[in-house]
């Protein structure tokens, strides 16, 4: 099956650009409604697909194109302030984010050849943050939350600090030595609590910190969700969510995802070796090398059993339509 997409502007409260995703079937019929999937990306200023200059994994779009191959609409769009989305980067807050993320749902809702009641949002790495905080302001049917469930930004990053610090340990020689010294996981993470605490008592967006200008709205924003706040809105979704870390996943830890065991509606998937972009390691996953890493792996097919987790549990929502068919 191949994929066939159309690129529109989305009206929110900037004007959005995004790509809207279907399956090429000659045996579709698009006067039936069809699911729906809205994709989240997670920092950073990739565009919709998921590149850079300098940086290209075509993620999102391969997320796409797996989604078209499970006969799923999908959306995916860029952040507020990069390529064909309006705003400011340097001072979008999370909570813009969360507002740009319901415009595009209402609008993957409208379209005509998508079933409104089954309205998938399915977010990666911030983007797992950014769904699961509009669960509880736009309705949807389910959450697919890859690489960052039941995290705060804050435990992602002394998480990663504490990767830094446990690779950097075994490191020999004059190098070691030097990376140890500034990357210790003491002085690493009081610099973020520094970071955090700075940013909430600022009355500005932007601040100087480190060095460098920082954008305090954003982290100020972060800083007032905890992790315990995320399994909590998960716990009062009520709905159909599945949960993917992978155990090589080195942004975010996939013991996280323990939190979600006792929610009766919640499933939970940590495949080994899999990394934050869902692809099967072949390397020592250092901190250092991730971007290679990424860059390498990422004209590699999905994780074969993570890629089938993902289809299994999108089935249940197929399974409306089949029934319908039916009658």
């Amino acid at each position: 099956m191949i994929m066939k997409e159309k690129e529109v502007t989305i009206k929110g409260n900037v004007s959005i650009g995004a790509t809207v995703s279907y399956p090429d079937d000659s045996r579709a019929n698009y006067a039936q409604k069809y699911p729906a999937i809205v994709l989240i990306m997670g920092t950073g200023k990739t565009d919709r697909d998921g590149n850079e200059k300098g940086f290209e994994t075509d993620l999102y779009k391969n997320f796409a194109e797996m989604f078209a191959e499970y006969g799923f609409v999908s959306v995916r769009y860029d952040k507020r302030g990069t390529f064909e989305t309006k705003g400011d980067f340097n001072t979008v807050g999370l909570n813009d984010l969360v507002d740009d993320a319901v415009s595009v749902i209402r609008y993957t809702k409208s379209l005509p050849y998508v079933d409104e009641t089954r309205a998938i949002v399915c977010g990666h790495s911030e983007g797992a943050m950014i769904a699961t905080l509009l669960s509880s302001k736009e309705n949807t049917a389910g959450l697919l939350l890859l690489g960052g469930a039941a995290t705060s930004m804050k435990d992602a990053l002394l998480y990663q600090n504490y990767l830094a610090a446990e690779e950097f340990a075994k490191k020999k020689g004059l190098l070691g030595m030097l990376l140890r010294s500034q990357t210790k996981q003491e002085k690493t993470d009081t610099k973020v609590d520094a970071m955090f605490q700075k940013c909430v008592s600022a009355k500005k967006d932007r601040i100087f910190f480190g060095g460098a200008m920082l954008n305090a709205k954003w982290v100020k924003e972060h800083a007032s969700h905890s992790s315990e706040d995320y399994v909590t809105l998960l716990e009062q979704y009520g709905k159909p969510i599945l949960a993917i870390t992978g155990t090589a996943d080195i942004s975010t830890d996939y013991r996280r995802l323990s939190a979600l065991h006792d929610i009766p509606f919640a499933e939970s998937y940590a495949p080994h070796n899999v990394n934050h972009i869902l692809r099967e390691i072949d390397d020592n996953n250092s901190v250092m090398t991730v971007k290679k890493q990424y860059r390498r792996l990422a004209v590699l097919p999905i994780h074969k059993e993570t890629k089938q987790k993902i289809h299994m549990w999108l089935s249940s929502f197929k399974a409306v339509e089949n029934m319908e068919g039916k009658e």
